[in-house]
């Protein structure tokens, strides 16, 4: 039987720290959530302001028993593919003026699940590594 539609979601590689997804995935199962990237989405709709978007987490149609979930795989580079609302991509996109957005949402997953120090997003103008004279 085929799945409903989530509606018009925008789709992210974002590559956070194993620690983090480690922690996105314990979150996730303990939410009852039906998978990680649903969690992710739900939780990038709260912090975006826009709960219309949540379809799983604190609703009362989620599970409320802790569920085991798969591991969070990435691809061969460590990245995670996001799949939020296309209107949530778009606000999250505002908030990182300068910035691409998948370095934007993994600094926001590393702050959710209290990893702060794995946030990575750069200021404008400042550079990754300084350059070598």
């Amino acid at each position: 039987m085929p799945r409903p539609s989530k509606g018009d979601r925008a789709a992210h590689m974002v590559k956070t720290h194993p620690a983090v997804t480690q922690r996105l995935v314990e979150k996730a199962a303990a939410a009852g959530t039906s998978s990680v990237t649903q969690y992710v989405a739900d939780v990038l709709a709260l912090y975006a302001g826009l709960p219309q978007h949540v379809r799983e987490l604190n609703s009362p149609s989620a599970l409320t028993v802790p569920r085991a979930l798969q591991a969070l795989r990435g691809d061969i580079y460590g990245r995670i593919m996001v799949r939020p609302h296309r209107e949530v991509s778009e606000h999250l996109a505002a908030q990182a003026p300068g910035h691409k957005v998948p370095p934007h949402i993994a600094d926001i997953l590393s702050v959710h699940v209290g990893l702060p120090e794995h946030a990575r997003t750069l200021t404008p103008g400042e550079e990754a590594l300084p350059l070598a004279m």
